[in-house]
């Protein structure tokens, strides 16, 4: 009898370990400072289909419930109002969204959210252990400006193949945070690539160095919050996106 609630406990506290429920919250806000209310923020699964909805209040809180212990694919927000297919506001209140790749779901996660007029689409980060020791950032920004400068716009196939909305390297600039901690940027390295969509005009993409942050080999426990600023000095638009970068543990033999 003693064995079989031994196992019996023990399956138990296997179930509970491994349907751990953490909530995703925090605030959105524009580039002054003020809250952006019903503000959709989503939780994608790594399908892209939708995990998680939920939209900000009129203080721009937004918070995510019982939501499963585990990994998805990005978090994405924005007012749906005020994307430029759906047509419901002005050329000038018109905005892209914000991006949260790499969601690692182990603990409660804070994510204060900022969207403007530019978005950073697809940011990767990754650590290079060689000798420069640095960390490596990818990106792609898109200027609503100049989506909506395209007549045919409201046509989204017919403008990903003939229309450039990315921002061209003499007016893109960057700041990157570390945990909310700012770090040097060392050198942005703009990189032509090819479209898959049929576009014969290659869309302007970075690659962006910057110092390793301190004590990386002791910060195992949770990944990093890289936070990719960015500035498109032709529109005045601004733009950020997120990503959780996770340190390898690699063994040591003493």
């Amino acid at each position: 009898m003693k064995r079989h609630l031994f196992f019996l406990y023990f399956a138990l506290v296997s179930i509970l370990t491994f349907s751990q429920n953490y909530t995703v919250s925090g605030r959105v806000t524009d580039y002054n400072g003020l809250p952006v209310d019903s503000c959709s923020v989503i939780i994608y699964n790594p399908d892209f289909s939708e995990a998680f909805e939920v939209l900000s209040n009129a203080d721009g809180y937004y918070r995510i419930d019982s939501v499963p212990q585990g990994r998805y694919a990005a978090i994405a927000a924005m007012r749906v109002s005020e994307y430029p297919r759906v047509m419901q506001e002005p050329f000038d209140k018109m905005k892209l969204e914000f991006w949260a790749w790499n969601v690692i779901l182990n603990r409660d996660l804070m994510l204060d959210i900022r969207y403007d007029k530019m978005e950073l689409y697809g940011t990767k980060a990754f650590f290079e252990y060689g000798g420069r020791q640095e960390l490596l950032i990818y990106t792609r920004p898109m200027s609503v400006t100049k989506v909506i400068r395209d007549p045919n716009f409201m046509d989204k196939a017919a403008q990903e193949k003939n229309t450039n909305v990315t921002i061209a390297p003499e007016f893109i600039e960057f700041k990157v945070y570390v945990d909310g901690t700012p770090t040097d940027v060392l050198s942005v390295q703009h990189l032509s690539l090819p479209n898959t969509n049929g576009n014969s005009i290659n869309d302007d993409c970075y690659l962006i160095q910057t110092a390793i942050p301190n004590g990386i080999y002791s910060h195992f426990e949770n990944p990093y919050e890289v936070r990719v600023v960015g500035h498109n000095k032709e529109f005045d638009e601004w733009g950020e996106s997120v990503y959780y970068l996770e340190v390898p543990e690699y063994n040591s033999v003493k």
